[in-house]
Formats: C-alpha cells, structure tokens, sequence
C-alpha cells in the first residue's frame, strides 16, 4: 500500500505498483481503489483522476521517446500553451509506459476532465433558488424571469439570448465575457414554476420546480456536456461526432440524439432516467464501482445512493413526463406517491393524518397551478377527504 504522503496524481502515475494493480483482475483492483481512498481520504480525487487516466484512455502499446514528446507538444500546442504543464513532464510518461500503456488523447482528458470539473463547481454553488426564475449570463448578471413558462433560446454562437415571456414584449439579451475559456450559464427555477430552454446546439429542454441546469453559452470540443440539479425533460439535438452528456450528482446520461426525463434532486439520495424516444446510456460518477447500462424507449434507469446500483424496468412514461404539461398523471397510484410529488412541486410540507387515506388508489390528472390551495382543494374532492394548515404543514384527515 502506498504512503499517505506519496498518493498524489503524479506520483500515482509514476508508480509501477499502482499501474500493475489496476490492470489485474477487477475485484483486486477495486478493493486496493477502496482501501487507498478510505486512508487517504484527503486525496482522493487525486486517485480517482490517476485510476481513470490509466483504465480510459489509454493505447494498448508502449511508444518511444520521440513520439510522446511529438504527443505531448501536440497538446501544449491545443491547449494554448509555450511551455511544459507543470502537473506532467517526458519523464513521467516514460514511466507509465514502460508499465503500461501511453496515453494519446491526454490533451482532451484535461479538457474533458477540467470542464467536467467546472460544470459541477458552477453547479454546486449555493444559489438560492428563491421564489423567482432568473438566469445567470456569462458576465455574472442575473435576469429574472417574470412569466411561468417562459421561453428563452440561445443563439448559435451563445452571444444572444431572447427570451419570450406571455404578456411582455420579447427581449434580447448580449451574453459575453472578458474572460478566456469555457463560459458557463445557468438557469434557477423556484418550485412551483417551469420554463423552458433551447440551448445553442437547438437542444430543447424544459425545466420542472425547483431545479437548475447549467450549461455553456456554446458547446466545443467532443463533448456537448450540461449539468442539472432537480428535474429535466431533454430533446437533443442528433450530432454523432458530439454526444450530449447531462451530469448529475449521481449519474450521468449520454446520448446523440433522443427524448428523455432526467430527475435529480439534490435533496434526494436518488435519480432516474426515464426514456421517451430514441436510445440513451446511463453510467455511474463512482469511480470505485463502474457501472454502464442502455435503456429503451418505454423504460426507465433508477439510481440509488444508498446502494449505488442501477435497476431498470418497464414504466409508464406518461407518469413521469406529464410534469412538462402542467399536470400530474396517476393511475391507480396510492394517494402517499401523488403528495410526494406535490411536496416536491411546490417544496412543501404534507401529513395524512390516516394509513387507509394514505393508502386508497387513486386515478386522474392533477393541473399544477401558482395556488397551492386550489390544489390541496382538488386533492381533497378526489379523495373525498379534507385539508386544514397547521404549523407549516397541510394535513389531509378523513
């Protein structure tokens, strides 16, 4: 076992013991992955970013001298760079490849890795969703949303935004930055409301309560890559030679073009993907237990953090997806499963005062509304039950 002071992701790739164990058998190597996170806690995303460089991108040969120095000038010369990266030198490259195997696409794994990187920082800073939508452009100014379901589409380029809002007259938006590199955007939507976004590439997607999604004001690279937080419906727009990849705190769906509900919730210690159309893999964030499955239209792919493993079953669709039409589609559902979606909906707080009320089935199709009362009210006709508020809580009582 290493040392705990020589577990960074250089001196991991220098290692031979380090590279000899990943490429052993799968059980042995996933064992020594936990067992070095689990003592070096502190370092593990240095472990986790040498494990993934060895296992994924990688040639099944050594080459010599002069063609990784031909590589890495290859890549200093993408990347905008004079000189040596200070994280890699000739040296250490020599040295993975005489355990293992050279890595050609290294330029694009940063890339990859470091923009991956920045969509979850954007991602994971602490935006109070609030009680308006807004949307955050480039240069860190905020424009709020005044209508539910408001339309906002990107342009080609990312530089203009124009956002259509019932009632107002349409608006365009100049979306730049002084600063160099990938720029990110994102989108707030407090519960209780939706919108809907067609980003640069024409990919749609509709944002349900209480979510965020964020994104580049253009798509470069390999990769069309967005991260989200709460609930998403996707339609991709087809691009082969770019898959669009949607992150998750627990998952990530890849896909070149398809329809598809993404549900994410950051207060939720799950996630699932659920497919309309077309074809999508779904693959865990936990680089200690890789996991990659395909699902079909009619399916659906839920993750669990407790257990960090998949299922997939056959669902139906239309009672995952109804959200984008403003409603709530049950069929034969405990009333228990429709409160926890309207908990979710509107981020409040329900009680069924009574196990058989909890329990009854029910069927309809319940329309979302800005008033919360006039649903509590509709849910209490249809189960032919009463509601009262108490101490920030609805109850529902026979």
């Amino acid at each position: 076992m290493k040392r705990k002071n020589d577990v960074e992701f250089k001196a991991l790739l220098e290692d031979e013991e380090f590279i000899r164990i990943l490429n052993a058998e799968e059980h042995l190597s996933e064992k020594y992955l936990a067992d070095l996170s689990r003592e070096n806690p502190d370092k593990e995303e240095g472990i986790r970013d040498a494990a993934d460089f060895v296992r994924h991108y990688r040639l099944k040969q050594v080459v010599d001298l002069q063609t990784i120095n031909k590589m890495w000038q290859s890549v200093l010369k993408r990347s905008g760079q004079g000189k040596e990266h200070p994280l890699f030198r000739i040296g250490t490259l020599l040295k993975i490849a005489a355990s293992v195997v050279i890595v050609v696409s290294l330029g694009f794994y940063i890339h990859s890795r470091l923009q991956g990187d920045m969509l979850r920082q954007v991602a994971e800073k602490q935006v109070a969703v609030g009680d308006e939508a807004r949307i955050i452009i480039s240069n860190g100014e905020e424009f709020k949303l005044k209508e539910d379901g408001s339309n906002i589409r990107y342009g080609a380029e990312g530089k203009k935004i124009f956002i259509e809002e019932k009632g107002h007259k349409a608006e365009m938006l100049a979306n730049y930055s002084e600063k160099t590199g990938p720029v990110f955007n994102q989108i707030i939507v407090p519960y209780g409301r939706r919108h809907s976004l067609i980003l640069s590439d024409g990919t749609t997607v509709q944002l349900n309560s209480g979510s965020k999604l964020v994104f580049p004001a253009k798509f470069s690279g390999t990769r069309r890559e967005v991260y989200l937080k709460g609930e998403g419906y996707f339609a991709v727009t087809k691009n082969k030679n770019m898959p669009f990849i949607v992150k998750t705190d627990y998952m990530n769906i890849e896909v070149l073009g398809t329809r598809f509900n993404v549900s994410a919730y950051e207060n939720e210690n799950s996630a699932s993907a659920i497919l309309v159309k077309g074809s999508i893999e779904v693959y865990t964030n936990n680089f200690l237990k890789k996991d990659r499955r395909k699902i079909i239209p009619g399916q659906g792919c839920f993750y669990s953090g407790v257990t960090s493993d998949f299922s997939i079953r056959e669902v139906d669709v239309n009672e995952y997806v109804s959200w984008i039409d403003g409603m709530i589609q049950f069929k034969g559902q405990p009333f228990i499963q429709i409160v926890e979606k309207i908990e979710k909906y509107y981020n409040i707080s329900i009680n069924i005062k009574d196990d058989e009320l909890a329990k009854r089935l029910i069927s309809g199709k319940l329309v979302l509304c800005n008033d919360v009362e006039e649903t509590m009210a509709y849910m209490a006709r249809t189960t032919k039950s009463r509601y009262y508020y108490e101490d920030g809580t609805y109850i529902f009582a026979k």
